[in-house]
């Protein structure tokens, strides 16, 4: 206790408004009282026959004597203790603490995957170093104090509603535990916005009463998401508290050339990461397939790396495997390398690839892939006659990897169709500007239209949009090189894409191709139609892009089983599991050897396996079949490393806004610690001074009148 006391003594510090001439005019004020009872009054001196009646002057006569010992005075001691007071309310004493009387806080961690980075060889993880920080505000509550806690990765988990017992919450927070997922920072923006509403009941039985108390909520995470645009925080008042190294100081550019490092340009960071991985059956060779894909060196300095291939059995997914093919790449500062193995392979294999060098996050250097056809896609086109789409699906390239069905908007109205559509019997359903009432039981791909539901309402027409930009490492846009030739006339584009949406292709105005995840399938739209009535709307179907992205779509949307399915299969996400049997329910092992989970057909006939939570080879088993799947992160957000929201060093005023993370409208600099919560004082030394001086005057007029 005693060491507490002290360590709250040393918190004490001082801000005051006023300079060194008022202070110096403010410390004549006690000097001032002093010299009062040591003036000595000039008197005329009367002889009078007796002092009895004079005692009282005789001790005004010696307090006034100038170097006469102080006699006791309370009178002085308490006119001194006021000026003491205040001139030490007017010094502003404030008490540093994360925590404060009756305050409420939301402490919000972010557990993605990029926060099990190691940024200190041996030291702790970024998710640790969030946690110790939220520790210590939990640490510093007192009195009246409330706090709930966070976390969040692609999806947002209360983890402790409001409550002010401390061990309660240290415990929720050392629970906290990893995922690898992606960041999502406005799903747990939406959680703690609804629960820290001060005028609800809240969990553990406690009820945030006042209204006037403003919840400060502390967000750890080391800043890899997007802006969360078009939300209010209402009554929240947020800290971004970014956890791992601080951006390299601002290097100003030299007149007349661009800025050395741009606010766009990515920073450095320790990693390596396996982004892109993929399988291809040689169309010369039946048994020969390439497994090939991408490595980014996100250092400031050249790496030297191995990537192997080991070969994974398929009864022992989790099992170490064998390597049966090793390449060595050496890849450029803050660039990519693509490399390929060839597997001679006539079935169906699971293969990881494993990059050897060590980095600050382990799980990105390891990818996996499932090589072998087992099956084609089936694929239902619902357009009206657009020859250039329909022709397209006519090539022998698609027409090998996918059971292609075409109908007209009007058949896709009728009973038979519907009934397909909606019983899952289609992989992909491709919707050429023909909006259904009803989302497919199927992956979907839409030109020129929306999918149904909300969410785009905010659509606005934009005419001659440009192609400034498009999404390369995502298995969509795989080879695509010549869209920047492509002209559109008018697209429809919203402000703010909807959440876990990925943009494929980017238009000066907003998104002019994106995806979408929706239950356990995804949805790919893209915003500008393929013909306006009967003429073109683009001129994409002169260009080579054009049928590569549809081939890729039924590779990555139809899953042909050919490897490209996997790459949609990210961890936190629901999965379609594509089985051949008519039984009820299949059994799905997870990656870590854990004991396989039971998976229902669903009312659609699907099966969706919505626990799958970590990367690596899953294997659905039902009587007479085997089906293994791949997950992987390949999200170039989760492995730069490099942290968002810190204002470096040295950037100017103008340049520093672009630094921050934006939450609305508000654009919010981080910290690397959490902010002391100042406990200001002088309002209540300012009150004891005013107390006094009221017991002062009632002393001094009962001396008078009594």
């Amino acid at each position: 206790m005693p060491g507490n006391f002290f360590s709250r003594l040393g918190s004490i510090h001082f801000s005051t408004p006023l300079g060194w001439p008022m202070w110096a005019a403010l410390a004549a004020v006690p000097t001032g009282i002093l010299a009062l009872y040591f003036l000595k009054l000039r008197r005329r001196s009367v002889a009078v026959s007796s002092t009895l009646l004079w005692r009282k002057s005789l001790e005004d006569l010696h307090v006034n004597s100038l170097f006469q010992r102080l006699r006791k005075n309370l009178l002085l001691f308490l006119q001194l203790l006021v000026a003491a007071l205040a001139m030490l309310a007017l010094a502003g004493p404030q008490m540093k603490g994360a925590g404060g009387e009756g305050r409420r806080f939301v402490l919000v961690v972010d557990a993605s995957a990029s926060m099990s980075a190691v940024d200190e060889s041996g030291g702790p993880s970024r998710l640790d170093k969030a946690k110790e920080e939220s520790r210590k505000v939990v640490g510093e509550m007192q009195g009246d104090d409330l706090a709930m806690v966070v976390s969040f990765s692609d999806s947002a988990r209360v983890v402790s509603n409001y409550t002010r017992d401390k061990s309660l919450l240290l415990r929720r927070i050392d629970g906290i535990t990893p995922t690898q997922g992606t960041t999502s920072l406005r799903e747990a923006l939406q959680v703690a916005a609804g629960l820290a509403n001060p005028s609800k009941q809240v969990g553990e039985g406690v009820v945030a009463t006042s209204a006037l108390i403003t919840p400060k909520m502390f967000i750890y995470t080391d800043g890899g998401f997007p802006d969360v645009e078009g939300f209010s925080l209402g009554n929240l008042e947020p800290e971004v508290v970014v956890i791992g190294p601080p951006p390299p100081p601002y290097i100003p550019p030299v007149e007349n050339t661009p800025p050395a490092r741009p606010e766009t340009a990515a920073d450095p960071s320790d990693n390596l990461a396996i982004l892109a991985l993929q399988s291809r059956r040689v169309e010369e060779k039946a048994d020969l397939h390439q497994v090939f894909g991408r490595v980014k060196n996100y250092r400031d300095e050249k790496a030297t790396t191995e990537a192997q291939l080991i070969r994974k059995r398929l009864d022992q997914p989790n099992s170490e495997g064998a390597m049966v093919d090793a390449v060595s790449l050496e890849i450029p500062p803050q660039s990519e390398q693509a490399f390929q193995f060839d597997v001679p392979e006539s079935g169906v294999a699971s293969f990881e690839v494993r990059l050897t060098t060590k980095d600050a996050l382990p799980l990105d250097d390891h990818a996996f892939v499932v090589v072998g056809d087992a099956r084609k896609a089936r694929v239902l086109v619902v357009s009206a006659e657009d020859r250039y789409l329909l022709d397209a699906f006519n090539t022998p390239t698609i027409t090998e990897k996918a059971d292609v069905a075409i109908v007209s908007p009007d058949e896709a109205k009728g009973e038979a169709v519907s009934r397909d559509v909606r019983s899952g019997r289609y992989d992909l359903v491709i919707y050429d500007g023909w909006r259904p009432e009803q989302p497919p039981e199927a992956n979907a791909l839409y030109f020129g239209v929306f999918p149904p539901g909300p969410g785009y309402e905010s659509a606005r027409d934009v005419e001659h949009p440009a192609i400034l930009d498009w999404n390369v490492s995502h298995p969509m846009m795989q080879y695509v090189r010549d869209l920047s030739l492509v002209y559109v006339a008018k697209a429809r584009v919203i402000d703010t894409l909807p959440q876990a949406a990925v943009t494929l292709i980017e238009g000066e105005s907003g998104a002019l191709a994106f995806t979408v995840p929706r239950g356990g399938f995804l949805d790919a739209v893209t915003t500008f139609p393929l013909l306006d009535g009967t003429t073109p709307n683009t001129t994409w179907f002169r260009y080579i892009s054009f049928p590569l992205f549809l081939y890729n779509a039924v590779q990555t949307l139809g899953g042909s089983r050919s490897g490209e399915e996997v790459a949609v299969a990210r961890p936190g996400q629901p999965v379609v599991v594509r089985a051949e049997t008519t039984e009820k329910s299949i059994m799905v092992a997870p990656p870590d050897g854990a004991a396989p989970q039971k998976i229902d057909r669903n009312a659609q006939g699907a099966f969706v396996d919505d626990d799958v939570t970590n990367t690596g080879l899953y294997e659905a088993r039902w009587t007479g079949g085997v089906s293994p799947f791949a997950v992987n992160l390949f999200d170039p957000r989760e492995s730069d490393l490099a942290t968002r929201g810190l204002v470096p060093a040295g950037t100017p005023e103008s340049r520093a806004e672009s630094y921050k993370i934006k939450i609305g409208y508000n654009p919010i600099e981080g910290t690397r610690i959490v902010p002391d919560v100042q406990r200001d004082w002088w309002k209540l030394l300012a009150l004891a001074a005013l107390g006094v001086l009221v017991v002062e005057w009632y002393i001094y007029n009962r001396r008078v009148y009594v």
